[in-house]
């Protein structure tokens, strides 16, 4: 079968170790998902990404440790303010401890603590000094909170949490009440900390066009993330976006292997996320899961408790992730040892 000249050429340039630019990226996401050069840029995303990160991988928790109703009234969330129906709650400390506890028995290097776009600083100041204290000194503790201001990222950092996770997303400021401008600057400030910043081209619908796409994508390649990722959206029943459909896995893949050439290049990164987890996208240039839980047998402990805090297993109407379902993905796509994400 024949391919695509210019598809061809751009693929080639990069096996030959170049990079891509905005426009080759357009292109490359232009293509259709279930196409032959599609077929073929997952395969040149994979090869590219398991030299790069000597076909090690790595597993990140995520913990939601506060939900309710939220101001950023995104119109893609299940906790948006103008649409939800979920009630208030607030995991104890005692809690997201173990939680953590269980995530790095199964393996992961690190765990995000999550909350709604606003929420009460010195709490979760404290929340994150009492779990750096509690937890295994190798586990890293990650922000994946609201705006923040230089002073509280200083705090924040003190307290011993090693990096965030925060993104301008897709349409800000159009499908969210939240101000592009603010996530830009709390992102400059995570960068003038001296914190890991984690960025991710999210949340992908249909209707994300290409040069969107290649826009979101080049913020993670123009400044120095430590890790990129691609996220596809998830439909929450009743939110203005709902209609909109989904994309699939074969498409949220093509998308992590342009980012996996976009980024050839970008010597702080040490891994790129596919979000939720599978392994189409291990096998198209992701090295990185997102595990929702623990162990099983640490889960099996608290089996209610996805009725506090929350994972992105409420956006999905399913059971979470865990650690040990990661961990057979990453043996089915054939990664060896995990990776030491400060290295």
């Amino acid at each position: 079968m024949a391919t695509n000249n210019r598809t061809e050429a751009i693929l080639r340039s990069v096996l030959d170790g170049g990079t891509i630019s905005k426009g080759d990226a357009e292109h490359l996401l232009s293509l259709r998902e279930d196409s032959l050069e599609a077929s073929l840029l997952r395969s040149a995303g994979n090869d590219v990404a398991r030299k790069r990160f000597s076909n090690t991988a790595l597993l990140l928790g995520q913990i939601g440790v506060d939900m309710g109703p939220c101001d950023g009234g995104c119109g893609f969330c299940a906790f948006a303010k103008p649409h939800t129906t979920i009630e208030a709650s607030c995991l104890s400390t005692e809690e997201v401890v173990a939680r953590c506890q269980g995530f790095a028995r199964g393996g992961a290097k690190g765990v995000f603590l999550m909350t709604m776009h606003r929420f009460g600083f010195g709490w979760f100041l404290d929340l994150c000094a009492a779990v750096r204290k509690a937890v295994p000194p190798d586990l890293q503790i990650l922000a994946n909170v609201g705006d923040l201001e230089l002073s509280q990222l200083a705090a924040l950092r003190a307290a011993g949490v090693s990096g965030a996770y925060h993104v301008c997303r897709l349409r800000e400021g159009v499908d969210t009440r939240v101000s592009p401008a603010q996530r830009h600057a709390t992102i400059e400030k995570i960068l003038e900390m001296d914190l890991d910043w984690y960025n991710s081209c999210e949340p992908i619908g249909p209707e994300h066009t290409p040069s969107e796409l290649v826009e979101q994508i080049w913020l993670g390649v123009d400044l120095p993330c430590r890790q990129h990722a691609a996220m596809r959206r998830f439909s929450v029943p009743g939110s203005p976006l709902y209609e909109q459909g989904q994309i699939s896995l074969a498409r949220l893949a093509q998308i992590v292997a342009v980012i996996a050439l976009a980024a050839s290049q970008q010597k702080h990164l040490a891994s790129i996320a596919v979000h939720e987890s599978n392994v189409i996208g291990l096998m198209s240039g992701a090295n990185a899961l997102y595990p929702e839980a623990g162990e099983p047998a640490a889960a099996a402990m608290t089996p209610d408790r996805r009725e506090d805090g929350f994972t992105t297993a409420l956006w999905r109407q399913s059971k979470e992730i865990t650690t040990a379902d990661c961990r057979a993905m990453l043996a089915l796509a054939g990664f060896g040892a995990a990776r030491d994400q400060r290295k």
